[in-house]
């Protein structure tokens, strides 16, 4: 694909891209039903997901808003019950091309552990490369996204997290001439429906993209990084892949 066409189409998609800040045609998570004790507010339309007792991974271009603190143990940002945690630092991927929102994770280093039990916080499992190789994210596959993100496009963000179910769709569907026009690299996985209704949003963005595992526990399978508006029609949202930055998050947390 030639340069200047991607960038001209990239640079029409400026002002729809994520930052997801609610969910369009999802549902109020009931923190008794599903699992929420993993996701954290950054706070300016980011959010992000506890993967280790000091570390937390969302998404690169989320780094602007990341401040002293990020907060977690809530559902409802206004809450009084919410948990602040430090923030030490933040490691943007290696790869991470804010062009092309290739390989858009970051990892935030806590300045202090999360005592989990005492906190009432998990950490949540990632997708590993050999769960891929096991058909863990194939076509048709059902995921979950999770935010305070925007109901619908261009409107404002919610205060109550949100989710919305999607189902996993195929690179190649995903790059048809009615969608992103081979846009949608390796490293990034798309879901949705074909007739829109359904998406992440502004608002969302770093956010936990999870699929079900063997144990009925939530995978860290995708971060919320981008997409052309919000429940477009053939236009789905597009989640970093979390396998092909496994083997960078665990070089990074374990040093």
């Amino acid at each position: 694909m030639k340069k200047t066409f991607l960038f001209c189409l990239l640079f029409s998609l400026t002002n729809s891209l994520f930052a997801n800040d609610k969910i369009v045609g999802g549902d109020l998570v009931d923190p008794a039903v599903l699992e929420t004790s993993h996701i954290v507010s950054l706070g300016g339309g980011c959010a992000g997901s506890i993967i280790a007792a000091k570390w937390i991974l969302t998404a690169a271009h989320c780094q602007p808003v990341i401040s002293r603190y990020v907060t977690a143990g809530h559902v409802n940002l206004k809450s009084k019950e919410r948990i602040k945690l430090e923030v030490k630092k933040a490691y943007p991927h290696p790869k991470y091309n804010p062009k092309t929102y290739s390989h858009d994770f970051a990892l935030i280093e806590l300045k202090y552990a999360i005592h989990f039990e005492n906190m009432g916080l998990k950490a949540i499992d990632l997708l590993t490369p050999n769960l891929v190789e096991q058909g863990a994210i194939e076509p048709g596959t059902k995921a979950m996204a999770m935010g305070w993100g925007s109901v619908r496009e261009a409107g404002s963000s919610s205060n109550l997290l949100m989710y919305v179910e999607l189902p996993i769709v195929s690179r190649e569907v995903a790059n048809a001439e009615n969608a992103y026009k081979g846009l949608v690299e390796e490293a990034m996985i798309p879901a949705g429906y074909a007739t829109g209704k359904k998406d992440s949003c502004q608002g969302d963005s770093g956010g936990p993209f999870t699929i079900m595992g063997a144990d009925a526990k939530p995978i860290l399978a995708g971060v919320i990084s981008w997409g052309n508006g919000c429940a477009r029609p053939n236009l789905y949202g597009l989640y970093a892949n979390v396998s092909f930055a496994y083997p960078w998050i665990m070089e990074t947390i374990n040093k």
